[in-house]
């Protein structure tokens, strides 16, 4: 069955006002919510959208009208919601209210089991098939609200002590200098107030958020700021996205570390530790194609999944993998978690670097990426990409010209209605000029 109001990979997103973001709908999601976990305690969280202030309220309600109580976590960043929820006994699901890496127009929901784990996609129908049980409210005017900056101390020190318990850290940290870009998210104040507790000096450097600057030119999608200030400082930077489950880091000579190459800074230091299980790593089908070669020639198997960190995460549970990358920022540490958390890993790669006694540019791989461009379009349907006329010839004759020099990646997203189109090769002029013929091709297809 298709999903019609969940994503592929993400939960629910959308922009707020439209469907299914109504006050209603969320209203009845609240219901469907306790109604498939059969009441219990539900562990609510969101990020720092004003938008999350109503739709608290209006989920809140549904799932009391069904019977389920609510612990309100305030604004929190995903992961620590996962793990809150994961390390009680006493919770039945927990719900965060984000739309991650998007602007602050957008919004969404994500449901995680009592195992702190995404729902898969059985158990997102089941919620579906209550929600469309029941009969809608009649719809209101979106609520007005003052968006409070609110993080609650006790989430900050029971997610504290499970990273001293996984990392061992103590204060071996102390005095560390690094430059933090939170994006005015869900991290704003929790993710600096861990790692000041385990006694990094923190130069923050995204504004406060107001319920409406999320994502707005800093965080993991826009991290030249933080770069440019960690080469000023000569110090390591970190950039997390709206609900801090991304990380890109900038090391002391302002060079910028996406998801592959932290990869491969884990890979060799769990590899030292022996404790990369196989051998091997997880990656998906955006990783640079010099990147996969690099760990190969580490003798490291390299696994690839389609683009979403719950399929990176499924395939290192089928693998028992203990690491596992997007391209975008998501790092999996299996052992901590199975799901990408942006404050974890920047104590885990502090806690590397304070171990070896290097700089974080010390450690820079030795190559280079191959050239890539990413066209993201908009589009009016997700026909099937070989029913779109022209296409899969454009891409068949990129590939012949490349002759195992390059290659052409095209998926439509989990979240949004546009298609991203990845082309990578040596050769930096064939890569625009395919990649232009292809969202020449989609714009006058299925365009927006």
């Amino acid at each position: 069955m298709e999903k019609l109001i969940f994503g592929a990979t993400d939960g629910i997103r959308g922009e707020v006002g439209k469907k299914p973001l109504r006050p209603n709908m969320m209203h009845n999601l609240g219901r469907a919510i306790a109604k498939h976990f059969k009441g219990g305690l539900a562990l609510l969280g969101h990020d720092t959208r004003e938008s999350g202030e109503w739709m608290r309220e209006c989920v809140i309600d549904g799932l009391k009208e069904c019977g389920a109580e609510v612990e309100d976590l305030e604004i929190l960043p995903t992961p620590a919601v996962q793990k809150i929820v994961a390390a009680r006994d006493d919770v039945s699901c927990g719900i965060m209210l984000t739309a991650s890496h998007n602007p602050a127009t957008d919004n969404g929901v994500k449901v995680f089991a009592a195992d702190g784990d995404k729902l898969p996609d059985e158990e997102e129908l089941e919620i579906e098939a209550e929600f469309f049980k029941d009969e809608l409210d009649d719809d209101v005017d979106l609520p007005k609200v003052d968006f409070k900056l609110i993080t609650r101390e006790d989430a900050i020190d029971a997610y504290s002590k499970m990273v001293d318990d996984e990392l061992k850290l103590g204060d071996s940290l102390a005095g560390r200098k690094i430059v933090l870009d939170t994006a005015s998210g869900a991290g704003y104040e929790f993710s600096r107030a861990v790692l000041e507790g385990f006694g990094l000096d923190i130069e923050q450097i995204d504004p406060e958020p107001d319920g409406k600057n999320i994502n707005d030119g800093f965080g993991a999608t826009s991290p030249e700021k933080m770069a440019a200030k960690a080469k000023k400082r000569g110090v390591m930077g970190v950039a997390l996205d709206g609900d801090a489950d991304r990380i890109v880091i900038a090391d002391e000579e302002g060079r910028l570390w996406d998801g592959d190459r932290i990869n491969i800074l884990l890979t060799t230091y769990l590899r030292e530790k022996k404790q990369l299980p196989n051998n091997t790593v997880v990656v998906t089908e955006y990783s640079n194609y010099a990147t996969v070669k690099y760990l190969e020639a580490m003798d490291v198997k390299v696994e690839k999944v389609v683009v979403g960190d719950r399929f990176v995460a499924q395939k290192m549970r089928e693998l028992k993998a203990n690491l596992g990358s997007e391209l975008a920022g998501h790092i999996i540490y299996r052992p901590w978690f199975e799901a990408s958390d942006g404050t974890f890993m920047t104590l885990f790669i502090s806690k590397i670097l304070q171990e070896k006694g290097k700089r974080l540019a010390d450690l820079w791989a030795d190559y280079e990426s191959m050239p890539s461009k990413q066209w993201g379009i908009k589009v009016s349907e997700k026909r099937p990409l070989d029913k779109v006329k022209g296409f899969s010839e454009a891409v068949k004759k990129a590939e012949n010209e490349f002759a195992g020099t390059g290659r052409v990646f095209c998926r439509y997203s989990g979240t949004e209605n546009k298609i991203r189109i990845l082309v990578e090769g040596e050769d930096v002029n064939l890569v625009e000029k395919h990649g232009e013929i292809l969202a020449e091709i989609i714009e006058k297809e299925i365009g927006a």
